[in-house]
């Protein structure tokens, strides 16, 4: 069945893999971001998003916006409820209006202290930064509308802009040039690749899902796990490594965020990947990018 997708923040980490994938399946994807979009103009804008939202006849929209930095949302609270959480208020009412699916794209930032647990839908969440009360915000908003579909992930991948890298990013350079890494050991996450992520999205989509969903690795691992695994593949020394513990950081955050994807694995028939895959599919696209660079 074909639909008129609109994808907000279609140019930042998850958007803009999300548009190529979505647009490999679909006659008329839109994205829309602050500039160089489709649609350019500010989720803040209230009057700007609901005249978007009203003037086309979408029939998915999926909100990949958010302030996703731990101390920005620390230090300007008000910026991130209007990023994480107020749009989603709009476009809930105008969605169940309209009978449009939306898709709000979470965060696993709720769980604590329970190391490598795999987190189900219904667990209780803790919100211990306003990034997580935010996002939760976002959730609650989006979910006034029964048919809103909430996805729990933790997305790694690719920016490509020199001045803002990704956590990948970052520890591909920082591998690269012998710099000195503190590996937390006590950080726990279900990271999947952006691509990953955006195949199996669409695949939920195509279900009809409505309510929380958790979309991630099926492998919870440490981020000196990760980071351990990511040298390997790329043939990286981790002789300038050292272990440590994510209580270091200014922002309190929560540290056990792994997430069971078993209801997920259930709608979709097939089993989502697990650390060697995913650190072998960021391995492909890097390698990608490389050779083109070169040619």
């Amino acid at each position: 069945m074909d639909r008129k997708i609109l994808i907000l923040g279609s140019t930042g980490l998850l958007g803009q893999v999300l548009m190529h994938e979505a647009r490999k399946r679909y006659e008329v994807v839109l994205g829309a971001a602050r500039k160089y979009a489709d649609l350019d103009f500010d989720i803040t804008d209230d009057n700007k998003l609901e005249q978007c939202i009203q003037r086309h006849a979408f029939d998915v929209i999926i909100n990949c916006c958010a302030i996703v930095d731990h101390e920005l949302c620390e230090q300007n609270t008000a910026l991130a409820y209007r990023i994480n959480a107020r749009p989603s208020s709009i476009i809930a009412n105008i969605s169940r209006e309209k009978q449009i699916k939306y898709v709000y794209i979470s965060t696993d930032g709720y769980y604590h202290g329970d190391y490598v647990q795999k987190h189900s839908e219904d667990n209780e969440i803790l919100l211990l930064n306003e990034y997580a009360r935010t996002k939760f915000l976002g959730e609650v908003l989006a979910l006034t509308n029964p048919y809103s579909l909430v996805v729990r992930t933790n997305i790694v991948g690719f920016r490509n802009k020199v001045k803002q890298p990704t956590f990948v990013e970052w520890a591909i350079n920082a591998l690269q040039n012998s710099e000195e890494i503190t590996l937390f050991e006590d950080y726990y996450t279900s990271s999947i690749s952006v691509a990953q992520f955006s195949k199996a999205l669409l695949d939920i989509i195509e279900k009809d899902c409505s309510g929380i969903i958790n979309i991630a690795s099926s492998q919870v691992a440490s981020k000196r796990e990760f980071i351990e695994e990511l040298a390997g593949q790329f043939g990286f020394s981790l002789k300038n490594t050292k272990t440590g513990s994510v209580r270091t950081l200014l922002a309190k955050r929560p540290d056990s965020l792994g997430l069971d994807v078993s209801k997920a694995e259930n709608i979709l028939g097939y089993r989502l990947p697990k650390l060697k895959e995913v650190i072998a599919q960021l391995k492909k696209e890097y390698d990608y990018v490389q050779k083109r660079n070169n040619d």
